[in-house]
């Protein structure tokens, strides 16, 4: 039930947010500026102290479910290894030791960054900018050739629902930085599920740090694990090691595939 519940939202939130993004005849209410505020970068940014307050008692009660379902590029690399699952069968993760010194480093290096004024970083990192990028320079073009399509079609039976779009470029260097980003993330996920998010993304680095002393958390029970491996291999983020019964928390994104995975009722997500 929770990892239905969590693919619902998730597809749910993903969806309207890469509509905001493709959106260029303002169908979509104002109100959807929501979906920007609830972003713990834009929300950082905006010092929108009611967003970053929810997100914070969010994460210290249920753990980074920001990561597994609020946040898009979280969800796009969750996409990207459920296809790469329906060319490889036989596909298993298994448990591998964090990358501290390299999740605090480029946090630390996005902070100083930040703090000296070079924006860049900040953008190239912000896992909600980096998805917007690439929908607005990858995506977009693509949707506005599909509407013209529907526009051509359309008008030669005096039905004018849909109008010609301008196809234009936003810039070559940002247009291969979404590229990059797209390829780059998309690759790490289709190797080896949340890497980036668990190396890289300065989000994961910041709520992995505050979800280690979350209320609720997914648990071993110990009387009836047989450790068999059956959760550290359907562990997307590789968190799990199962021969000792331990769960590394700072990395774990609550996707709750080891919790349907056992067949022994020896995963549980209570207090």
């Amino acid at each position: 039930m929770l990892k239905k519940l969590r693919i619902g939202s998730s597809l749910i939130l993903f969806v309207l947010i890469t509509l905001y993004f493709l959106d260029f005849s303002g169908f979509l209410p104002d109100a959807f500026h929501v979906l920007t505020h609830i972003q713990l970068i834009p929300a950082l940014l905006m010092l929108n102290v009611a967003a970053l307050a929810l997100l914070l008692v969010l994460t210290l009660l249920l753990g980074r479910v920001y990561c597994s379902s609020i946040c898009p590029m979280g969800v796009y690399q969750d996409v990207v290894a459920w296809i790469s699952k329906r060319f490889t069968k036989k596909k298993k993760y298994s448990y591998s030791k964090a990358k501290t010194i390299l999740r605090w480093s480029v946090l630390g290096a996005v902070i100083i960054a930040f703090l000296v004024g070079f924006n860049f970083l900040v953008g190239l990192l912000d896992p909600y900018g980096a998805y917007g990028r690439m929908v607005t320079h990858i995506f977009r073009p693509a949707y506005f050739a599909g509407n013209n399509l529907l526009e051509s079609i359309f008008t030669r039976f005096d039905n004018y629902t849909f109008y010609k779009m301008s196809i234009y470029g936003l810039g070559v260097f940002s247009t291969v930085i979404a590229l990059v980003t797209l390829v780059g993330i998309g690759m790490l996920a289709w190797l080896n599920g949340r890497t980036y998010c668990n190396t890289i993304c300065p989000v994961g680095t910041i709520l992995g740090f505050l979800s280690k002393y979350s209320l609720f958390r997914i648990q071993f029970d110990e009387q009836k694990c047989n450790s068999c491996g059956l959760c550290s291999m359907k562990c997307k983020a590789s968190c799990i090691n199962s021969k000792e019964k331990q769960i590394d928390y700072s990395r774990c994104v609550n996707c709750y595939n080891c919790i349907e995975a056992c067949n022994r009722g020896a995963m549980k997500y209570t207090p």
